[in-house]
């Protein structure tokens, strides 16, 4: 976890967590009295069928492919490049204070777009990496019904706290994971109703 104070002219720099290794244990996945979570909600119709261009489900999947899934104020990303990729670490910067964040980092373990029977699907999977404040791998993830049109999205995750501290403010911290986590499907939802000019013009990257 690193401080970044924007008032001096400092910015987020994912390479400086590239190096770190993943959070300990979180490889082995979710132990019992984890916090399980699973949030996802109808964001759009779109024609029946394959993605359309530009559409819904394609706007949301390139959303969360470049982690501009919460509103900016709460949680922005740093990342290498975009869309993100099997093996990138991503920065994710919490504001503190007024110009001030906080850096932590998580690794990217799955990138997926498959169609699966009906549903057309897209997203990706990470794990918290070591200075996280949790342990602990999280999805996101859009998905469209062919025969319906319906496009849906969504997170799933399991995490336990990884410091001291958070263990001691598990309280606070889990009012702040749930803020987090409805506040992300209602900036999809925005994303998922917006014309392809208007994403365009506010897809500027998340440094």
């Amino acid at each position: 976890m690193r401080l970044v104070c924007r008032l001096l002219g400092q910015r987020p720099d994912p390479a400086s967590l590239a190096a770190l290794p993943l959070s300990p244990g979180v490889e082995a996945g979710a132990r019992p009295g984890d916090r399980r979570d699973h949030y996802e909600r109808l964001v759009a119709h779109e024609a029946p069928g394959d993605p359309v261009p530009d559409g819904p489900f394609e706007r949301v999947a390139a959303a969360i492919g470049r982690y501009d899934i919460f509103p900016p104020w709460l949680i922005r990303g740093a990342l290498a490049r975009t869309p993100v990729e099997v093996g990138d670490t991503l920065g994710v910067c919490c504001q503190l204070l007024p110009g001030v964040e906080v850096l932590f980092g998580g690794r990217v373990t799955r990138c997926f777009r498959e169609v699966e029977g009906d549903v057309w699907r897209a997203g990706f999977t990470f794990q918290t990496v070591s200075g996280h404040p949790m342990i602990g791998e999280e999805t996101f993830w859009v998905e469209k019904e062919r025969a319906t049109g319906a496009v849906r999205a969504g997170l799933h995750s399991w995490s336990r706290p990884g410091t001291w501290l958070t263990h001691l403010g598990k309280p606070a911290l889990r009012w702040i994971q749930v803020r987090a986590s409805h506040a992300a499907l209602t900036r999809l939802a925005k994303v998922a109703a917006r014309s392809g000019r208007a994403l365009h013009a506010s897809a500027a990257p998340l440094r």
